[in-house]
C-alpha cells in the first residue's frame, strides 16, 4: 500500500475540474499510489471562504471511490467562526485532520485560538498538519513546541523542515512522540538521516502533488527508493503509518 500523505486540491486542478478527481487520480495510478491525503488551497487566505473550500474537498474525496482522504482547513484569525467550522468538518463531514499554513496564512502558532484548535483535534483524535520549513511562522521548532505543550494531540510536519530546517525537524521528531514527519522537502541526505534517526512509526511519505500541473511522483518516490532500509520499515513509511494516523 502506498499513501501520499501530502497532496492538494485547488488552484489549477479545481479551476479546471471543479470537484472531479478522475484525471488527478490517473497520475496516482501511473505511479502505483493507492490513496492520498487531500488538502485544500482555497480556504487559506483571509479573503477566502473556508466553508466552501472544505465542502469542495469533501465532495472531491467522495467522488474518488474512497481513495482520497479529506482534510479540513480553517483560518485561526477568524476566531470562533474557525472553531465552529472545524467542528462541522470533523463531526458532520467526517474529515480526517486539520491543515494549517502559518507562513501563507500569516499567523503565529502561539495565537490564542491555536490552543483551542489543537485541543479539539486531540479530542477527536485527528492530526494537525502544518506547512513547515519557512520562517518566520512555519518553523519545525514552533510546531515542535506545540507538540510538547499538547501531548494528547498528534502533529505533522508536512515538509520535515524542507531543505534548510530539516535538522530542526529531526531534533523534535526524536523528542516528541506525538510528532510525525513527512518526507516531502529535504534533500536525500537529510531524508536518510531522518529515516535513520526518527521512530519509523512516525514517518510519512508525501509529494506536494496538486500544487500545480507538475508530476512530482517520479522524483519524490525515487529519492526514497534509493535509501536503503528494511522492507517492513519502507512499508510503514510509504503507507501503513498514514493508514493508521488517518484511520
Amino acid at each position: 500500500m502506498i499513501i501520499d500523505a501530502h497532496t492538494h486540491w485547488g488552484i489549477v486542478w479545481e479551476d479546471r475540474y471543479e470537484n472531479d478527481p478522475s484525471e488527478w487520480l490517473k497520475v496516482c495510478d501511473r505511479h502505483g499510489v493507492d490513496r492520498a491525503v487531500l488538502m485544500g488551497h482555497r480556504g487559506l487566505g483571509m479573503n477566502s471562504d473556508m466553508r466552501l473550500c472544505n465542502d469542495v474537498i469533501r465532495e472531491t474525496a467522495d467522488r474518488s471511490g474512497g481513495r482520497l482522504i479529506p482534510i479540513a482547513t480553517v483560518h485561526p484569525d477568524f476566531g470562533e467562526k474557525s472553531i465552529r467550522e472545524l467542528e462541522r468538518c470533523l463531526i458532520d463531514l467526517g474529515m480526517r485532520g486539520l491543515k494549517l499554513h502559518p507562513w501563507l496564512q500569516g499567523f503565529s502558532v502561539s495565537a490564542p485560538l491555536m490552543d483551542e484548535l489543537a485541543l479539539m483535534c486531540g479530542r477527536y483524535d485527528v492530526p494537525v498538519i502544518f506547512h513547515d520549513g519557512t520562517p518566520c511562522y512555519s518553523m519545525p521548532s514552533q510546531v515542535g513546541g506545540l507538540a510538547l505543550r499538547f501531548p494528547g494531540t498528534k502533529f505533522v510536519l508536512g515538509h520535515a523542515g524542507l531543505l534548510d530546517l530539516w535538522r530542526d525537524a529531526l531534533s523534535f521528531g526524536k523528542r516528541c512522540t506525538n510528532l510525525y514527519l513527512t518526507l516531502c522537502g529535504p534533500h536525500q541526505a537529510g531524508l536518510k538521516t531522518i529515516v535513520d534517526g526518527v521512530d519509523e512509526n512516525r514517518i510519512l511519505w508525501g509529494t506536494d502533488f496538486g500544487f500545480g500541473w507538475s508530476d512530482p511522483y517520479g522524483y519524490r518516490k525515487g529519492i526514497v527508493d534509493d535509501i536503503a532500509m528494511p522492507e517492513a520499515k519502507r512499508a510503514r513509511i510509504m503507507g501503513l503509518n498514514a493508514a493508521r494516523l488517518f484511520k
